[in-house]
């Protein structure tokens, strides 16, 4: 393999300060939940991610997770440490279970707001709303326009939707199909444009036909796991490529990413994921005979086996793999 390097980042990347989350949305791509590690993004952490992506020409972030306002005093750290080091928060994701209280919630905004953080992401649909009520939603949009913190909802399309429901109750997703009718599910996964990763497979599994493993090596193609466009960075200096969870990149090793610490990261960056398959192949790896619901079904299950088989350093975190049985 010719060696490959990643000399620039853009600015709009993420950065996930826990993969730790009140919830665990069914559609969630990264497979956050209450089960997942409790780690979060220290000072020094921040520190060290900020100035490297700096040094890489991105001087703009936003911070998601898991759901970063699980420890708050973190993301004030982490948000003081981002203002430091000259990188722009534009925007912070949140579920919006943490607010309790009119007193307790304008409290934490401004202190961001102290900490030239101007604008929340709160996410609103029927995936979200089966862990959050639409009134803790409400009540943080209330709260935000009291103290002066820009919002937008994320998507405002399905706001008339949940708003059918009793707004001080979670909703499973079979009130909604009950409401809706069975082809909900895949109507609001093909409208919300789902990246088909980590829980959201189980999504798949519902609504899309299983093929087997040739059909989806067929045509194959590398994959831009290379990309410096929407890329996250997880508190352990991984960089995530877009969309292809599973697969980390230490950021310090971008400019140098060598074939014998990221040998599966390679592979599909230069050969796509019939390259990968014909690797765990020769590890051992044999197919699910019942076939696969999507590409990335495949690829999750191909980078299992090989991370239960070498536990290589460019493919992890572990119990993203467990969350998806």
């Amino acid at each position: 393999m010719e060696k490959y390097s990643i000399k620039k980042l853009h600015s709009g990347g993420g950065i996930i300060v826990t993969y730790k989350c009140s919830a665990a949305c069914m559609h969630c791509c990264y497979a956050s939940s209450p089960k997942r590690c409790g780690d979060y993004m220290t000072k020094n952490q921040a520190d060290n991610i900020f100035k490297t992506l700096r040094k890489m020409g991105c001087y703009s972030v936003h911070i998601g997770g898991g759901e970063p306002f699980m420890n708050f005093d973190g993301l004030l750290d982490v948000c003081i440490s981002a203002r430091k080091n000259g990188v722009e928060i534009s925007y912070i994701e949140t579920n919006a279970s943490w607010v309790i209280d009119e007193q307790r919630t304008c409290r934490f905004l401004n202190q961001l707001l102290d900490a030239d953080v101007s604008c929340l992401l709160i996410s609103l649909d029927p995936f979200h709303n089966e862990f959050v009520t639409y009134e803790k939603i409400r009540d943080l949009a209330k709260y935000c326009r009291k103290t002066g913190m820009h919002t937008f909802v994320w998507q405002t399309q399905f706001e008339r939707v949940v708003a059918q429901f009793d707004s001080s109750s979670t909703h499973t997703l079979n009130e909604y199909t009950n409401k809706y009718g069975d082809g909900f599910i895949q109507a609001i996964m093909n409208s919300y444009g789902l990246g088909i990763n980590g829980r959201a497979l189980k999504l798949a599994d519902i609504v899309y036909e299983k093929n087997k493993a040739e059909y989806y090596l067929r045509n194959n193609k590398p994959c831009n796991v290379m990309s410096p466009h929407h890329f996250h960075v997880d508190y352990n200096y991984n960089f995530i490529p877009p969309g292809c969870i599973g697969f980390q990149v230490n950021i310090n090793d971008l400019q140098n990413i060598s074939e014998d610490k990221y040998a599966n990261f390679l592979c599909v960056a230069e050969g796509g994921l019939k390259m990968l398959y014909d690797r765990a192949l020769s590890l051992g790896f044999k197919p699910k005979q019942g076939g696969y619901s999507h590409k990335c079904a495949l690829c999750f299950d191909v980078k299992k086996y090989i991370l239960n088989t070498e536990n290589p350093s460019d493919i992890g975190p572990r119990d993203f793999f467990e969350e998806y049985e």
